[in-house]
């Protein structure tokens, strides 16, 4: 099931890329932008009805368009998403790229959030960077680094998870609607902080302006996600638990974190260090991220390894030059002593 997930997430981006060509070339030779910013959501939610018949919400906050499609038949019974469901997702992705591609909105990236209407509490949620988009469509990054760089989730949607806890205490306590309703809203119907909890839930989004330093740092948790388990020999040395991904600004400087629970399998040798390996593959996949955007303005990886409770701080240079001059794990991160 997951290898045929993976071909089908491979198949909506090359679908997204073919027509994306098209109508760009359309947009380069207008003059004036298809879908105005003033009418870019309403713009999203005509299309959507009249090609696919298909009912979202859309909104724009910031630099960031949400698109919110409730579906029937989204997952099945082992909560995977239906071979079905992908068309609709992959119409989705189609849409929200034509039209951020030709709108004169300033739109950096965007969300697409699915539900399935028999169970709103589990949510698909996919984020994109426009740049990325234009990129893979003139093929200046590969299939694969183009789906590495798209932010592919699915989880327990945020807001229903805080409002149904809440929502108990309430009715221990026999709290009447009208109360239960103020509180919620003053209390526990916030714009979310981080990406995590991006989601839809009642009717209302919860949505943030992206911003490039988090996007960047939840793809290098993504990545590490997908090459711990998705590379056979990393696979036998090491089990992956969770990894998550922050940007910290803070006292001038700006952090990194990447927060991880991968256990070790392999037994230590002479030959085979554990720690060495697993520190080396992290810090190659969060170069791999930064060289690959080009992206400088950080000061330091924090590496925070949460089954040893220990962490690591690496300079940006380092990070940013980690493949290219070949650099020794243990000479540039910053390790308690003994540790390697």
């Amino acid at each position: 099931m997951r290898k045929r997930n993976l071909f089908k997430r491979c198949c909506i981006s090359l679908a997204v890329c073919a027509a994306l060509f098209i109508s760009s070339l359309l947009f380069l030779s207008a003059c004036a932008p298809t879908y105005p910013k003033e009418t870019l959501a309403e713009a999203v939610k005509a299309i959507c009805k009249t090609e696919y018949d298909m009912d979202v919400d859309v909104t724009v906050i910031g630099q960031t368009m949400g698109i919110y499609y409730p579906m029937k038949g989204l997952l099945d019974v082992g909560l995977g998403i239906r071979e079905e469901a992908w068309d609709n997702i992959s119409n989705l992705l189609l849409i929200a790229s034509r039209v951020v591609l030709s709108t004169d909105a300033d739109i950096k990236f965007y969300c697409a959030i699915a539900q399935d209407t028999r169970l709103p509490e589990l949510q698909v949620v996919i984020i994109k960077y426009v740049e990325d988009v234009k990129r893979g469509m003139y093929r200046n990054i590969s299939r694969s680094e183009s789906f590495k760089r798209t932010l592919f989730n699915i989880n327990l949607t945020p807001q229903a998870e805080k409002e149904r806890s809440i929502e108990s205490v309430f009715d221990k306590l026999s709290v009447e609607e009208g109360t239960r309703q103020k509180v919620l809203d003053e209390f526990f119907r916030s714009p979310p902080t981080k990406l995590s909890d991006i989601g839809y839930w009642r009717g209302n989004f919860y949505l943030k302006n992206i911003t490039m330093e988090e996007f960047l740092a939840a793809q290098m948790a993504n990545r590490i996600k997908i090459e711990f388990r998705a590379d056979e020999e990393l696979a036998k040395m090491f089990s992956y638990k969770t990894s998550e991904g922050a940007f910290s600004s803070k006292e001038g400087l700006g952090e990194f974190i990447i927060k991880y629970k991968i256990a070790d399998q392999a037994v230590e040798s002479d030959l085979f260090k554990p720690r060495l390996v697993k520190l080396g593959e992290i810090i190659h996949i969060a170069n791999d991220v930064v060289y690959g955007y080009k992206f400088k303005d950080f000061d330091y990886l924090v590496l925070e390894d949460q089954l040893e409770d220990v962490s690591f701080r690496v300079r940006e240079q380092d990070v940013y030059n980690f493949d290219k001059d070949r650099l020794a794990v243990e000479k540039i991160v910053q390790a308690p002593a003994e540790y390697f």
